[in-house]
């Protein structure tokens, strides 16, 4: 048996987070890679190193550590920067990914990922880790309004909107997309019908699994 991975992806400010929590009701285990990326940049010494030789002291805080929001002006406003930045980071990602997949021999799990069609994150030996691709989307208006209210400026929100891959490059990789543009009753009764699909995803994937064990008996 093998658990059933997918990737969930979205722009920033789509709701995303929203999305995976409200999938992980219903039994899927819920990694969030982006939380990962941040633990990259405080907990591994080799990756936080590099990322201080990048790009200087200035993105420290007073205790030492990397300061996101510091960093984030960096690299949000140089596309250079950022791909410097996810060159020393995405390896490290990669492979706390590939251990707790590998933790796990059977379910669904969901990979919740910013950045999925715009790098190969999540891949093992040139391979995604994930089988299935969900996408969130959301109109603009509405993005840039839950964003505000997180405390970005607009020129913030509009860099890192230009940062990310386009509704359009994401629905064409997309096994499902989720319209988040309603209410919350709304976006609870595409979840629904979502888990539906993924019930069919997990009976194909058991069967590929069943088919190989016998192929190799």
């Amino acid at each position: 048996m093998s658990p059933l991975v997918i990737g969930l992806t979205g722009g920033i400010g789509v709701g995303k987070t929203t999305t995976a929590n409200l999938i992980k009701e219903y039994g899927a285990n819920i990694v969030d890679v982006d939380q990962i990326g941040r633990d990259v940049l405080h907990q591994d010494p080799d990756a936080k190193a590099k990322i201080i030789k990048e790009f200087g002291a200035s993105i420290l805080d007073k205790a030492g550590n990397i300061d996101r929001a510091r960093l984030g002006k960096i690299v949000f406003s140089n596309i250079e920067h950022l791909e410097t930045l996810e060159a020393i980071s995405h390896p490290a990602i990669n492979q706390t990914l590939a251990r707790r997949i590998g933790k796990q021999d059977s379910g669904v799990i969901i990979l919740d990922m910013a950045v999925l069609v715009e790098k190969k994150l999540a891949y093992s030996q040139g391979l995604p880790m994930y089988q299935k691709v969900v996408v969130v989307e959301s109109e603009i208006a509405l993005r840039t309004k839950r964003l505000r209210q997180r405390g970005l400026t607009n020129a913030e929100i509009e860099k890192r909107i230009r940062s990310q891959a386009t509704d359009r490059e994401r629905s064409e990789i997309a096994d499902y997309v989720i319209s988040n543009n309603g209410s919350m009753k709304d976006l609870q009764s595409q979840i629904k019908k979502l888990w539906e699909e993924i019930e069919t995803w997990r009976l194909n994937v058991t069967n590929d699994c069943m088919s190989r064990d016998q192929r190799n008996k």
